[in-house]
């Protein structure tokens, strides 16, 4: 039997994570990345931003998400592959074994690494609510948004949150737009009882 539970949607744009190494080479030896604003679970919005060179073209402004991960990480909008001229797969975080190669350059230096994915949408689900719901890490669901343009998102992977409470859906922004989504907005997530 199937059911459903209203989820609030966060929509991301194209950012950054990166090793503590890559941000000794690009901003500088011994460098911290200053926080600008707090996203739970030990991750935050960092002031910095970096500039993302394909064969293409470039992107400018692409903000760094702190503090630093055990890899290299561009998280790309499918628009953002076309002006960069490359194909970026579409993948989970963390899994880079088809990532594009980039170039990622800071104020201090320059790195071309295989970093480049376009992120699969996901939904973190507080531990409590996983086990309620009879849902397992990893499992896809499928998440379906009201309005008039009312979409179906189907082969949304669930991720549990153990660091939180918060429950919450993460398309990008270009996903989002198409469905009539916003950020805040509260999307259906269908399962099986």
């Amino acid at each position: 039997m199937s059911e459903t539970r209203k989820i609030r949607v966060d929509l991301d744009s194209h950012h950054v994570h990166l090793r503590q190494e890559t941000v000794y080479r690009l901003f500088g030896d011994g460098y911290v990345l200053p926080q600008k604003k707090d996203l739970g679970g030990g991750e935050y919005v960092s002031t910095q931003t970096i500039a993302v060179q394909g064969p293409k073209g470039k992107i400018e402004g692409v903000r760094v998400i702190g503090p630093h991960r055990p890899f290299d990480q561009v998280e790309l909008l499918a628009s953002d592959a076309v002006k960069l001229g490359v194909s970026a797969p579409i993948a989970e975080s963390g899994d880079l074994a088809d990532a594009c190669e980039l170039t990622l350059v800071g104020p201090a230096g320059s790195a071309t690494l295989r970093c480049g994915i376009i992120a699969a949408r996901h939904v973190h689900i507080a531990t409590k609510l996983l086990e309620e719901l009879g849902l397992k890490n990893a499992q896809a669901v499928s998440i379906t948004s009201g309005g008039p343009r009312s979409v179906t998102f189907h082969n949304v992977i669930v991720r549990e949150n153990s660091d939180s409470d918060l429950s919450v859906i993460h398309m990008d922004f270009e996903e989002g737009n198409a469905a009539g989504v916003k950020t805040g907005d509260f999307l259906e997530l269908e399962y099986l009882k």
